[in-house]
């Protein structure tokens, strides 16, 4: 399954923005976006940001100079909304030079274990896909900036480092991700803007987490994290009605299933009964409960079964233990416990709150595992599996596929 940009931030895109897929061209501004939250957060009284990550992916094709980085849209807008510089030259130079340039940019003043680990997890991520590179002059900038294009095929990767001032931050920052410049970006309100600000951080530690965990996909995880409008404290009835509604639902058999099982016509259909009738299972049926901790197990067709908390959270902190074993002598393995924070630990805290309220269904085996093996380790090679966390007022939804998302 090769998602595009914008299905896999779950934005309807209009024709004039990239139809990009989420490859190794994402995984660089990934690395930036999270990068650039890390430098804000790491900061201190005395010791201001030294940069901003600006990145952008386009389709351009040619050669790496000032005209065809303007005529395809690099230059002179750096984001939606600014800044603006005109591009004078363009100086060849090799990958490796020029990542260490953006390096030495963000890292002006010394950096934090992670920010220094995830600034060079960002160059080898770049060098995955760059051909070539060159540095940028611009006229018009405003104190030190590194401006540098990085060649991917017929894509340029620019990574700009500018001043830390960040205009239009009531904006969903996806909507500026990777070119992705949606046309309408009304301004959020507090509650809205950081919701959109934790899915976009869990969604980009997912797709960092590909090198220390060695995973084959590039879109390892998809995540989504959304208000609902269940009461505070509803009945099974209640969620399964709200499940069926949400595209949560729908999407996974149109992304996952194929032709491997029949789908229900209706997604909101309160009965669904396959092909098979030997197997009258139901792939969007949520568990009861009352049947305990994923009794019966759980096989490519069956609906996702309800987790007690108790063993939910058991499950979290085994999956985040073979995480980091698996990842283990790597390079960027201390970096592990940090993404894991990002795309679970930090999501999870919000959907609960303080006092943990959750409830809690996935598509889990006999022993409460969703994303893990019997015998322990990740399940690299299974079927898709879901995770949905329901809230007081929010909620999580994370697939996890590894071989078969882009």
């Amino acid at each position: 399954m090769d998602f595009t940009i914008c299905r896999f931030l779950g934005h309807d895109c209009h024709d004039n923005l990239p139809s990009l897929e989420w490859r190794g061209e994402m995984q660089v501004a990934a690395h930036a976006h999270l990068l650039n939250r890390w430098l804000d957060e790491d900061a201190t009284a005395s010791l201001a940001p030294s940069g901003r990550l600006l990145v952008d992916v386009r389709d351009c094709g040619g050669p790496l100079n000032a005209g065809p980085l303007v005529k395809c849209g690099l230059f002179p807008a750096l984001s939606p909304d600014g800044p603006a510089r005109e591009p004078l030259s363009c100086e060849p130079t090799g990958v490796h030079d020029a990542i260490l340039a953006v390096r030495q940019a963000i890292l002006a003043h010394p950096p934090t274990r992670r920010l220094k680990m995830l600034s060079a997890v960002l160059g080898w991520a770049i060098l995955d896909v760059a051909d070539e590179a060159a540095l940028v002059t611009v006229a018009d900038a405003a104190g030190d900036e590194t401006h540098a294009v990085f060649s991917s095929g017929s894509r340029v990767i620019r990574v700009s480092v500018t001043s830390p001032a960040s205009p239009g931050n009531d904006r969903d920052p996806a909507c500026s991700f990777a070119g992705h410049w949606c046309e309408a970006r009304p301004a959020l309100h507090d509650d809205d803007l950081a919701l959109a600000e934790a899915r976009l951080r869990a969604v980009c530690a997912g797709t960092i987490l590909r090198a220390p965990l060695d995973l084959d996909g590039y879109a390892a995880f998809r995540v989504d994290l959304a208000g609902h409008t269940l009461p505070p404290d509803p009945d099974l009835a209640s969620v399964r009605r709200w499940w069926r509604s949400t595209g949560w639902s729908r999407r996974y058999g149109e992304e996952y299933f194929e032709d491997e099982f029949p789908w229900p016509d209706d997604p909101q259909a309160q009965e669904f009964v396959p092909d098979d009738d030997a197997d009258p299972w139901d792939p969007l049926d949520l568990g009861d409960p009352a049947a305990g901790d994923a009794a019966d197990g759980w096989m490519l067709g069956m609906g996702p079964r309800s987790l007690s908390t108790p063993v939910f959270l058991a499950e979290v902190e085994a999956f985040s233990a073979a995480c980091r074993r698996e990842s283990a002598g790597h390079a960027a393995g201390e970096l592990v416990p940090y993404l894991l924070n990002e795309l679970i630990d930090e999501p999870l805290w919000r959907v609960g709150g303080p006092q943990g309220r959750l409830l809690v269904w996935a598509d889990a085996d006999e022993g409460g595992r969703f994303w893990r093996t019997a015998d322990g380790d990740l399940d690299r090679y299974g079927e898709a599996r879901r995770l949905l966390v329901v809230g007081p007022r929010e909620a999580l939804y994370v697939v996890f596929k590894d071989e078969k998302n882009c």
